[in-house]
Parts: C-alpha cells; structure tokens; sequence
C-alpha cells in the first residue's frame, strides 16, 4: 500500500506533536536537534541541477547588413525542489531511527571494539565491559556508565518503537531500514 500525501502530513503532525519537550526525557536535547535538522533539510528542499543556455545574437553586420550569427552561453544553477508529504515522511522515520534507536547500537559497537582492542589480560574477565564517559554538559561533572546491561535496557525501551517504525515504512510503500528490534541482536 502506498500512502496519500494527506496520510502522511497527518502522520507528521501526529509524530511531531508526540515528540514535545514534555514528552521527551531531560536527555531529549539530542533528538530535538535532529528533528531540528529534519526541519532545516525540509526547508531547504531538495537540491535540482538546472543546466540553462541563454542564446545571443550580436546584431546586425554594419557593412553588409545582415544578421551576425550568433552565439548561446550555458550555465550551471542550483534550484530547489519541495519534499513532497512522503517524502517528508520517510525522512523523518529515518531522523527517528538515528534519534531512538542508533545511540544503543552505536554503544553496542563501540563496546564489541573496545572489548576487541583491549589488552588480553582484560579479555578474560566475567564482567562486562563497563565504560565511563564525563558528562560534559552537567555542572556537578556527573558520569556516565555505559556497559552492556545499559545497553540492553535501551533496546528494551525502544524495541517497540523499531518495530513500529518497519512497520510504517513497510506499509507505506518506502525504504526499509533496519533497526535492530530485539535485545537479541545487540
């Protein structure tokens, strides 16, 4: 099934009023600026080369009386085309991937690289890999812990989320993605 225009501003407005400060997690500043960023790049349009020859005629040879031939110039320009409703749409099911569900699998990697890199003493232990990162933008200097049991809490929290969004985009007839669904896989 392939989804209207009307569908998928409905959509939109449903998604963005859904998506609030208030209903975002203190931590919600991230997915703000990538919905930022999916408004900025709706705004700017989709970028169209636009190849535009202008023809010229010098006039008329004083001597003889006759038309000159003449010439054409070209140039390249860079126009705009508007998203349409879908097209929207599926960008912001893929801004919504990267915001929800990313940050677990990119945290997934970054510990499978960190456990693969360490140093083979290290590689033996029964804990998990547990890492901590200062929070730069907490004025007490508050830390934080990534480790796999976070990580899995994560994809917990946002496994409903990855299925729903396959599902919309299956539905509506655009690109799949894959979001890593189940604790399972990560």
């Amino acid at each position: 099934m392939v989804i209207s225009e009307d569908d998928a501003d409905r959509l939109i407005a449903t998604i963005l009023d859904a998506l609030t400060d208030k209903n975002l997690e203190p931590n919600g500043s991230g997915v703000n600026d990538l919905i930022g960023q999916w408004r900025a790049e709706i705004e700017s349009g989709r970028a169209i080369d636009r190849k535009l020859t202008y023809k010229q005629s010098p006039g008329l040879d004083e001597v003889s009386g006759t038309p000159r031939s003449g010439t054409s110039t070209s140039g390249d320009f860079v126009g705009k085309e508007e998203f349409t409703k879908v097209e929207q749409f599926d960008l912001l099911i893929e801004t919504l991937g990267l915001a929800f569900m990313a940050p677990q699998m990119m945290a997934s990697r970054f510990l499978d690289n960190i456990e693969k890199f360490s140093s083979p003493e290290n590689s033996g232990k029964a804990e998990p890999t547990k890492i901590s990162l200062a929070d730069g933008g907490d004025s007490e200097g508050a830390v934080r812990h990534i480790n796999r049991e976070n990580v899995a809490q994560s994809a917990a929290a946002t496994d409903q989320l990855g299925k729903l969004l396959q599902e919309l985009a299956k539905e509506a007839g655009l690109k799949l993605r894959q979001f890593k669904t189940s604790v399972e896989e990560i």
